[in-house]
């Protein structure tokens, strides 16, 4: 379990990356000015020779760090997200940007990832990832604080042409470890979650005396192992082999860790 307390000090730095056009916007032909009405965003543009109207809504502006810090600074401010419980602030330093198909299998839509700062009870759960719906007009279709996924992660995973995501947290806290392997998609512009594990431990998470602060009989670490298992058809299952630490008596550490019971079992997971 050793590799929850790594990944709680693991640190990803973002590239800057985007799945179709790498393109940077020419800032010198377009100057946004965001106004933020509810969730849409009305765009007004102070357009130069070689900009068209139809240009105005265009989803390539979000690969602009000045533009998505607006955006991202206006959503965490309005503090009325659910989704949202404890990013302070946010850096663009730390971005990505990927067009899709997240919502559904016939138009594409922009998801931004961002790295931020939150409490210690979020952990790696610090990133703030926004949803763009660019057709007539530039709307967020969902925003919230998630873990940590790169463009490897997005993935067709069931074949129903809508891409998935992998995403990975952990945390520490009140001498407890905590890691999460999650798969969702934004199928209907809506958050789902197609599978979720979640691993715990108090192994070398900040408690002395375990022997004596449990009692035999007690479970001690619960560790989910996840992996892809790819099809015939192209499609995945997630292979979960299941680990169980048990206190099976001990006063010493030496005898406790020696005694604990372990079971293992591995599962195989069909993706809908």
């Amino acid at each position: 379990m050793k590799r929850l307390a790594f990944l709680f000090n693991f640190i990803i730095t973002y590239g800057f990356l985007a799945c179709n056009d790498v393109t940077k916007p020419n800032l010198s032909q377009i100057k946004n000015e965001q106004k933020f009405d509810g969730n849409t965003i009305k765009a007004t543009n102070k357009m130069h020779s070689g900009i068209t109207e139809a240009e105005k809504f265009d989803c390539k502006s979000l690969k602009d760090k000045k533009v998505i810090l607006e955006f991202a600074n206006s959503i965490i401010a309005k503090k009325d997200n659910k989704n949202i419980w404890n990013i302070s602030e946010i850096d663009t330093n730390e971005f990505f940007t990927c067009e899709d198909y997240f919502t559904n299998s016939k138009k594409k839509n922009r998801l931004v990832l961002i790295g931020g700062n939150a409490g210690l009870s979020a952990g790696s759960e610090d990133n703030l990832l926004i949803l763009f719906s660019c057709i007539d007009s530039l709307n967020i279709l969902w925003s919230g604080q998630v873990g940590e996924f790169d463009l490897s992660d997005i993935k067709d995973l069931n074949g129903d042409g809508i891409k998935d995501i992998i995403c990975e947290s952990s945390m520490v806290w009140m001498g407890e470890c905590n890691y999460h392997f999650d798969i969702f998609n934004f199928k209907n512009a809506k958050q789902n979650f197609i599978f979720e594990s979640q691993s715990t431990s108090v192994l070398d998470c900040g408690w002395d005396n375990i022997p004596q602060i449990y009692k035999r009989g007690d479970t001690i670490e619960i560790d989910n192992e996840c992996s892809l298992i790819k099809l015939n058809n192209g499609e995945f299952n997630v292979r979960q082999i299941r680990t169980i630490k048990i206190h099976n008596g001990g006063q010493t550490e030496k005898e406790f860790l020696r005694n604990l019971k372990v079971i293992v079992d591995t599962n195989t997971i069909y993706l809908k």
